[in-house]
C-alpha cells in the first residue's frame, strides 16, 4: 500500500542506495498444544522455546573450540575518519522485547545495557546527541510461545532505560497496539521523557491528553547549536494492521499522513533547524520497489532523516539516500533492524549553505561485546539496576503462578487401550500422562540417565539461581520455561518448592509427560508417542530433532548452532 499522495509537496526525487537482504523471525502462539510436523514430531516442554534467553543474560557460558572459532575477530571501532559532528542523531527501534542478550553463547549482540554504554562513549568524545526510537519496543507475543503476560512490565522497564539514556521521543507501532495504547501509555507516558509521538493518531488530544504528541523538540545530551524537531506517523500498511488488531477500539485509528505532516511541519517552522521523521512503514516491497517511507522522504525533503521499519534482524549498513532535485540536499532513510542489535547514528555537520544547510554521515553500529560494562563501572550501573528491579518485581508478584497450564499434546491425544481393550493408566490411575521427573526414568534407562546427568541440561535450573546482574532469574517465567520440565503444561513445573523434581531440562522436556509409559513400559503405542523420531529414516530423524532443539538453541541464544550445530552438539547428549 503506497503512501497517500502529498498535494503540497515537491515531486519525487531520485534515489540512491537500497537495503539488501531480508531475514524475518517471529514466535508462534500457544494453543492447546504445539503443532505436529507431518512426521509426527512432538515439540514439548522446556526445550520448546527460547525463554528468558531471548532477553536476559544467564551466567557466562564456557566456550569450547567450536564456539571460539565461530566468534571471529572483534569489529573495529565506529566513526573512523569522522570529524567532530555539530550534533549526532541516534536511532533505534523494533526492540521486540529483547532487553538484554542471554550470554549462553558468544558472541551475542544487542541489549539496553550495551546501548547505554555505547552512548556513554559518545559523551566521552564530547559529541552531543539526540536519541529517538521508532517504536515496537515491546514484544508482540511471549517468547517460547508463552502468553504475553510480561509484555507490559518489560515495556515499562525498557522505557525507564530509554529515559536513562536521554531519549527524546518514541513512536507507536503494531506491538504497542497489540498490548493496547491505553496499557502501554498508562505505564509510562506521564513519567517524563521519552514522550510518545504520533502525529496522525486520530483524537490523540482527547483520548491521550499529555501522553501523545504530534512532535517534540529534541532534548540534546550535550551542547549543540542545532535544534531538532522529531515527529512520527504510522503509515497505511501498519495502520491497517493496527485497525485489525484494535477492532472496535477507535482510540487506535490513524488518519492519512499528509495532513498530519503538513501540520507538524507548520508548527516546527521557525522553532527547529533540522527535522526528523519516525515512519512506521516499510522502505521497499519484496521486489525492492520503493514503498511508503521512501516515497514520503521524496515528497517531504524537509526531513533530513526518515527512520523506517526493517524486515531483517541485521539491516544494511548504508541508508537509502534521497536527493532533492532543486537544492541537491540529501535526506537519509534509515532502518536499524530488529531486536535491538544495532543503533543507527547520523552525524550532522553545518555547511553554512541556506539551500543545503547540513552534511550528513551515517554509521550502523552493532551492539557487540565491545560495549559490555567494564568491571569498574558495574557498581551503580543504571540499566543493570533496572534489570535487577525487574526480576525483584517478578518474584514479588509471583509471576510464575500467573501463567496457566494447558494440556500437553500427549495429554490431549486419545487414551491408549491395552490388551482386552482396557485403557492404560499411570501409577495413580490417570489415563492422561503427567510429568514425573527424570529420576523416574533412571530405572529402565540407566545409560541414558547417566549421559543426561553429566550434561549441561541436568544443571539448567541452577544456572538461573547462580546468575548475577541481574539475579533472581529463577523467578522469571520467560527464562524458567527453558530451564525446567513442562512449565506452562498441566502437571508441569510451577516452582522449585512445589515441583522440585521438574527442575532442569530433563527427559520429559523432549519426550513429553511419561507417567503412563512408566507404568506400561512395554506398550508399543506409548513407546512411539514418547519417541516419535525413532520411526524416521536417519536423515529425517536428525532434521526433526534439530528443529526441536532450535526452539531453545535459536540463532540469538546459541550463535554456535549454525553450520551443522546439531551434528556437532548432539554427541554431548546422545542416548
Amino acid at each position: 500500500m503506497a503512501e497517500i499522495p502529498i498535494t503540497n509537496a515537491p515531486p519525487p526525487a531520485p534515489m540512491a542506495g537500497a537495503p539488501e537482504g531480508t531475514r524475518a523471525a517471529c514466535c508462534t502462539g500457544r494453543g492447546l498444544a504445539f503443532k505436529l510436523s507431518a512426521l509426527g514430531l512432538v515439540v514439548v516442554s522446556a526445550l520448546a522455546g527460547t525463554g528468558l534467553a531471548r532477553w536476559l543474560r544467564p551466567p557466562e557460558a564456557k566456550e569450547g573450540p567450536a564456539e571460539r572459532a565461530s566468534a571471529g575477530a572483534r569489529p573495529k571501532g565506529p566513526f573512523a575518519g569522522w570529524p567532530k559532528p555539530d550534533l549526532v542523531l541516534v536511532f533505534t527501534g523494533q526492540q521486540n522485547g529483547y532487553v538484554l542478550p542471554c550470554g549462553c553463547s558468544k558472541p551475542q549482540v544487542g541489549g539496553l545495557e550495551r546501548r547505554y554504554n555505547f552512548l556513554q562513549t559518545l559523551k566521552k568524545k564530547g559529541w552531543a546527541y539526540v536519541a529517538a526510537d521508532l517504536g515496537d519496543v515491546p514484544q508482540k507475543r511471549g517468547p517460547v510461545s508463552l502468553p504475553n503476560l510480561q509484555g507490559v512490565i518489560k515495556y515499562r522497564y525498557s522505557l525507564a532505560s530509554l529515559k536513562e539514556m536521554g531519549y527524546t521521543a518514541q513512536g507507536l507501532g503494531e506491538n504497542e497496539a497489540n498490548l493496547s495504547f491505553f496499557k502501554v501509555l498508562g505505564e509510562w507516558a506521564l513519567n517524563d521523557e521519552p514522550k510518545a509521538v504520533a502525529a496522525n493518531l486520530i483524537d490523540a488530544d482527547t483520548n491521550f491528553p499529555e501522553q501523545v504528541f504530534a512532535w517534540r523538540l529534541g532534548k540534546a545530551q550535550g551542547k549543540s547549536p542545532i535544534k531538532v524537531g522529531v515527529t512520527a506517523v504510522v503509515g497505511p500498511s501498519v495502520a491497517g494492521k493496527i485497525k485489525a488488531l484494535a477492532r472496535d477500539d477507535k482510540s487506535m485509528r490513524f488518519s492519512p499522513s499528509a495532513a498530519a505532516l503538513n501540520k507538524a511541519l507548520a508548527e516546527m517552522n521557525g522553532k527547529v533547524d533540522l527535522r526528523v521523521l519516525l515512519y512506521q512503514g516499510p522502505t521497499h516491497d519484496a521486489k525492492r520497489v520503493p514503498k511508503e517511507a521512501v516515497l514520503c522522504a521524496q515528497r517531504y525533503p524537509q526531513f533530513s532523516v526518515v527512520m523506517a521499519l526493517s524486515e531483517e534482524d541485521e539491516p544494511p549498513g548504508h541508508p537509502v539516500e534521497v536527493i532533492d532535485p532543486r537544492t541537491k540536499a540529501k535526506s537519509l532513510v534509515v532502518s536499524v533492524g530488529r531486536k535491538g542489535k544495532f543503533v543507527g547514528v547520523v552525524g550532522v555537520y553545518r555547511t553554512g549553505n541556506a539551500d543545503r544547510p547540513f552534511d550528513l554521515r551515517y554509521e550502523l553500529v552493532e551492539m557487540t561485546e565491545d560495549y559490555l560494562t567494564a568491571k569498574a563501572d558495574e557498581k551503580g550501573h543504571p540499566i543493570s539496576a533496572l534489570m535487577e528491579d525487574y526480576t525483584k518485581e517478578l518474584k514479588r508478584d509471583n509471576y510464575l503462578a500467573q501463567y496457566g497450564q494447558v494440556p500437553h499434546l500427549s495429554q490431549a491425544m486419545a487414551p491408549v487401550k491395552g490388551a482386552g481393550g482396557k485403557v492404560l493408566v499411570g501409577p495413580n490411575g490417570e489415563d492422561r500422562p503427567t510429568f514425573m521427573g527424570s529420576e523416574a526414568c533412571k530405572k529402565c534407562h540407566k545409560r541414558a540417565y547417566q549421559k543426561w546427568e553429566k550434561s549441561g541440561h541436568a544443571h539448567a535450573y541452577q544456572t538461573l539461581v547462580d546468575a548475577k546482574r541481574p539475579s533472581l532469574r529463577q523467578h522469571d517465567p520467560e527464562c524458567i520455561v527453558c530451564h525446567t520440565v513442562g512449565f506452562g503444561y498441566a502437571g508441569g513445573f510451577k516452582g522449585a518448592e512445589v515441583t522440585e523434581k521438574l527442575k532442569n531440562v530433563g527427559c520429559e522436556s523432549c519426550h513429553g509427560p511419561g507417567s503412563i509409559h512408566y507404568a506400561n513400559s512395554n506398550d508399543e503405542e506409548w513407546r512411539k508417542r514418547m519417541s516419535p523420531w525413532r520411526q524416521l529414516p536417519v536423515a529425517k530423524r536428525e532434521n526433526a530433532m534439530d528443529q526441536m532443539c532450535q526452539k531453545c538453541h535459536d540463532i540469538d541464544n546459541d550463535v554456535t548452532w549454525i553450520n551443522g550445530g546439531f551434528k556437532r552438539k548432539w554427541p554431548k547428549v546422545a542416548h
